[in-house]
Formats: structure tokens, C-alpha cells, sequence
């Protein structure tokens, strides 16, 4: 009889357990914040490739660079709000990594750790829903 009530007990947390893995997994993680725009390049015809500084960290967290590619806006005031509800396509160590934009393809080489990459992002300009073909070099110094 003990040994039911144990039982019981040990499926109740482990459920318990399992519910709270689940809501942890499901819900939105925090994001970077995003401190400043270090650079612009255009890309095709009202957009631009945004690299975005992210200093947040404390003298143990480095650096990290998001790139972006949204509509291009007034100045860094109106961008960096709009950019927080995007996805970068690339999160990385290295400043400088898009090394060139030809027509809605960019190419990006980094030395640096890569936290998060694709090779597709989605740009919304005049309406109309766009892609963006991203090629990436990572190679370790």
C-alpha cells in the first residue's frame, strides 16, 4: 500500500517535471537587445542589410552582430523598434561579415563563432514578400 502512495508521488513530479520542460521549450526566449546600427548596405530597391550591434552583455558576454534585412527607414531611432520584431539571418562575433550585396543575394564571410544562420530571409518591400538568398563563409582563424 506504501509503495502505491511513492509511486503516485514519483509520476505526479515527474509529469509536473515534464509540464514545466514544456512550457519553457513553447514559450518566446529572450532576444538580444539591440544597441546600435553599425552599418547600412542597400539592397534592392527601398531595403538595406542591417548590421546591428548587441553590447548588453557584461565583461564576460563578447560583442554580437545581428544582420538584418528589412525596408530601410529615417535613422537609427525608427530602425532598431523595427528591427526587434524580425529575425536576423545571421548572429555572429564578427562586425564587417557581408561582404557583398548583388541584386537580393549577399554574400558574408566571418572568422568568428556563428550563433545563428540562414540561408533564406524574407523582405518585405512595396507590399510584396520577397527572398533573399544569403551565402555564408565561416571558416576558423
Amino acid at each position: 500500500m506504501r509503495r502505491h502512495s511513492v509511486t503516485r508521488w514519483l509520476i505526479a513530479g515527474l509529469l509536473l517535471l515534464a509540464f514545466a520542460q514544456a512550457i519553457w521549450i513553447f514559450t518566446e526566449h529572450s532576444k538580444p537587445v539591440l544597441s546600435k546600427v553599425v552599418s547600412i548596405t542597400p539592397l534592392g530597391k527601398h531595403s538595406a542589410v542591417y548590421e546591428v550591434l548587441s553590447d548588453a552583455g557584461n565583461a564576460t558576454v563578447p560583442l554580437i552582430y545581428l544582420y538584418f534585412v528589412a525596408e530601410q527607414a529615417g535613422n537609427d531611432d525608427q530602425v532598431l523598434p523595427s528591427l526587434e520584431r524580425l529575425t536576423p539571418f545571421l548572429v555572429t562575433r564578427q562586425s564587417g561579415a557581408v561582404e557583398h550585396v548583388a541584386g537580393l543575394k549577399v554574400t558574408a564571410r566571418t572568422q568568428e563563432q556563428v550563433y545563428s544562420y540562414s540561408s533564406t530571409a524574407i523582405l518585405r518591400e512595396d507590399g510584396a514578400v520577397v527572398p533573399v538568398k544569403i551565402e555564408l563563409t565561416a571558416t576558423n582563424p
